[in-house]
């Protein structure tokens, strides 16, 4: 039986790297000086041994060793962002946001997943002592004190996102206008028995959504709403929307004020045999993931992956010696109309 035999020839694993070693070598030149020619250009030199010394760079293809000048500069090069769990869509969007404009400003983002109340300052202080990253982007206010004190603690630049706290300054969305336009669209269709499905006020955005549906019922003369809290989680949407069928009148309309939430109630409304829109209308908060509900969830569209965005650009700011300052992305929140609405059952 003939065999075909093959052999694999090795390769050579010398090409290194360019190194300004290099460069002087073939230039003649000192490294000081071709350092600061390839560095910054801050060196007074003549014309023609600027231009051989970047030539040469050229020609071996140099690239300057980042990790020997971070070192150098106590700079990583490098963002955190802390969040408390990156399964939510939400904050999935928010990294997005955050990840593209890092990039574009040349920084990698470290991503740290289950941030809450039992490791916030540890996560803060490891990568503060170890230096891992030039500044934090913070996306939960869990257990703020605990968080403030370790930031006390180890002064580090750093920005809330999606929260307003008193840890610091934060980068956040319109959620007062959210929870108005929630109201004023149900309203619209004709609803005078609204329910809102929320977290509990100790949560920043909450209250503020809250407070915001509350002004759009007002201002329609509608004195009251039936208001059911519960955590911002599927499960947390499912025991509310459960809750709120206990209700005396029972809600023709409700407001889930977190996609998650909305997701939940869907489910139970259909466990409950309950129709939606026909017997009750739903509308949630962020466009991603909602069309795929059954019925697809009506939703307030708001710019998630902008405020990861912007949050990126106040940590530069602070970087670059600016005072830290709070940001309000004004953005008009958008209604993106699906199934789940409909006009109140005769």
């Amino acid at each position: 039986m003939n065999r075909k035999v093959f052999f694999l020839k090795k390769v050579s694993m010398t090409n290194k790297p360019a190194t300004l070693k290099d460069i002087a070598k073939a230039t003649a030149f000192d490294i000081s000086t071709i350092s600061k020619v390839l560095g910054n250009g801050e060196i007074s030199v003549r014309n023609e041994t600027r231009e051989k010394i970047i030539e040469e760079a050229r020609r071996v293809n140099y690239s300057p060793n980042a990790i020997a000048r971070n070192l150098k500069t106590n700079i990583t090069g490098a963002l955190g962002i802390l969040l408390p769990n990156l399964t939510n869509p939400v904050y999935a969007s928010i990294v997005r946001g955050a990840i593209r404009r890092a990039d574009e400003l040349g920084y990698a983002m470290l991503v740290s997943d289950g941030f809450n109340a039992n490791g916030s300052s540890q996560v803060c202080k490891k990568l503060i002592d170890e230096r891992r990253v030039d500044g934090i982007i913070i996306a939960s206010s869990a257990n703020c004190n605990e968080t403030n004190s370790a930031l006390k603690e180890y002064p580090f630049p750093h920005i809330f996102v999606n929260r307003k706290t008193s840890c610091g300054h934060s980068v956040i969305l319109d959620d007062f206008e959210t929870g108005r336009l929630a109201a004023t669209c149900l309203i619209s269709k004709g609803h005078k028995f609204l329910g809102f499905l929320g977290e509990s006020d100790t949560l920043d955005t909450a209250k503020r959504r809250r407070a915001g549906f509350a002004t759009g019922c007002s201002s329609a003369k509608i004195d009251s709403f039936v208001d059911v809290v519960g955590p911002y989680t599927k499960e947390g949407g499912y025991n509310s929307f459960l809750n709120i069928l206990k209700k005396k009148p029972l809600p023709t309309a409700i407001f889930a004020s977190n996609l998650l939430v909305g997701i939940g109630a869907v489910a139970a409304a259909a466990e409950q045999g309950i129709s939606i829109p026909s017997q009750m209308s739903i509308i949630s908060l962020e466009n991603e993931y909602a069309q795929y509900t059954s019925p697809p969830l009506t939703t307030i569209d708001t710019p998630l992956e902008k405020m990861g965005s912007k949050s990126v650009d106040a940590i530069k700011s602070i970087l670059d010696g600016n005072e830290p300052r709070n940001f309000l992305i004004s953005d008009s929140p958008k209604v993106v109309i699906r199934g789940s609405l409909a006009v109140p059952p005769v």
